[in-house]
């Protein structure tokens, strides 16, 4: 029930809900045609619970996340032809500290009940298969911009591979069937979200939710109500409705999912599903631990500067690059937030050369999406949960204390809910004119 708690008790900061114009539509019958309208709104979703963590057994998530994670442990240990070890403790010392984690990315319910998301989907080898054709191009361009005075024999070397890579790239035609049966199993973990509150079991579909009594991290739970859900998790839900009834000026309040109905109109349906794993760091073991170095393809891993998470080289967490599991950085929390930010940054894009599900809006049949390229926010949830949205790489140079100081946990587990803005309007016939502004 924690994150649950923790992300309706941030509706209010982060949603930041807002009309943003109207759309139209044209219908046409027999003899006429006639214009119909939309509102176009934008605001942000809770797509997904960025976890970051040392090993399966301390996972911070533990009622649901705790048991994928280990079952994925066992993939990426055979995956790797040996056993895993994230365990490199993040020590504040004046000196730098290399430190590596694991982390993870699963579908935040009350995301999914805000959209009416109930797919439970998990990852493929698709995105990276299309990594050739797609992306390789873009980073091919983004070195033709380096500046040549930056040019240096490490640095030429790195562009010269980046535009011949046949020899990593020979790497990959191996992976569909090194993963199937890897798949199969993975597949299978959808059953256990019938254990856990308004989950779909197994597969990429979308199928009736199953309610039942959720239980927090601390193993606490619910008393249930006579519809089957806990008490406590109805109430939450009530509060949620409630809070994006009032940002959203809908009429309908409602309780349980006759309120959801009265609000999706509203509501841009966001890019997870039930619980869905849209990245694991075993299953993507190759990749997160640089046995196949694709990330060392990209200029932000050799130019410094270049995908930092702050401002440039003036106040920096971290680099974005190479997006693996290694990380300097002696602040624990900026650590698992720089971590975070590159779990979010191969989620949010397709063909990475990772092993994850991306996400994509959901509601693309019944709503009409305009792309937006900003920053998501950021939310605390583990082991300080946190009411507000904040954007990592936050200058404090200047303040009395670093972000994250009394805010540290004692196994260096974190838990944070990523936020991502989505504008739309809904569809009111197939075909779409145009939209104001």
């Amino acid at each position: 029930m924690a994150i649950a708690t923790a992300t309706v008790q941030g509706l209010s900061s982060c949603l930041a809900y807002q009309v943003t114009g109207v759309c139209f539509f044209l219908r046409c019958y027999l003899f006429y045609c006639e214009i119909e309208t939309s509102i176009r709104v934008q605001h942000y979703v809770p797509d997904v619970v960025v976890s970051t963590y040392n090993s399966p057994t301390q996972h911070p998530w533990a009622d649901l996340a705790k048991p994928i994670s280990t079952a994925m442990d066992k993939a990426g240990s055979s995956l790797m032809g040996s056993t895993l070890d994230s365990q490199a403790t993040t020590a504040r010392e004046a000196r730098e500290v290399v430190t590596m984690k694991s982390a993870d990315a699963i579908g935040n319910p009350i995301g999914a009940v805000m959209g009416g998301n109930w797919t439970w989907e998990y990852p493929d080898t698709n995105e990276i298969q299309a990594f050739p054709d797609k992306e390789l191009p873009k980073i091919q361009q983004q070195w033709s911009q380096v500046p040549s005075d930056l040019s240096n024999g490490v640095l030429e070397g790195a562009r010269a591979q980046a535009f011949n890579p046949s020899q990593m790239l020979n790497q990959l035609g191996s992976l569909p069937g090194q993963y199937s049966s890897m798949f199969s199993g993975v597949s299978g973990l959808g059953s256990f979200g019938a254990s856990n509150p308004m989950t779909s079991g197994g597969g990429a579909t979308s199928t009736t939710p199953t309610t039942t009594t959720e239980t927090t991290s601390t193993g606490s739970s619910g008393s249930s109500t006579s519809s089957g859900q806990p008490q406590s998790y109805s109430q939450l839900l009530d509060q949620m409705y409630q809070t994006l009834g009032t940002q959203s000026g809908s009429s309908s309040s409602g309780n349980g999912n006759s309120g959801n109905a009265g609000l999706t109109a509203y509501l841009c349906p966001g890019g997870s599903g039930m619980l869905s794993i849209q990245y694991d760091s075993d299953l993507d073991a190759l990749f997160w631990r640089g046995k196949v170095p694709l990330e060392l393809l990209y200029p932000g891993s050799w130019v410094p500067g270049v995908g930092e998470v702050g401002h440039g080289l003036v106040n920096t967490w971290g680099g974005t690059y190479p997006r693996t599991g290694e990380l300097v950085q002696s602040h624990p929390v900026k650590s698992s937030a720089v971590l975070a930010a590159r779990v979010a940054s191969i989620i949010r894009q397709e063909a990475q050369p990772h092993i994850y599900k991306k996400l994509y809006a959901k509601g693309e049949q019944k709503y009409v999406y305009f792309k937006r390229g900003d920053e998501p926010r950021w939310q605390a949830v583990h082991p300080v949960a946190s009411t507000d949205c904040i954007t990592f790489g936050d200058n404090d140079s200047l303040s009395v204390g670093s972000y994250g100081d009394h805010k540290t946990s004692d196994n260096e587990g974190y838990i944070w809910n990523l936020w991502q803005r989505y504008e739309c309007c809904e569809r009111k016939t197939p075909i779409f004119l145009f939209a104001v502004p």
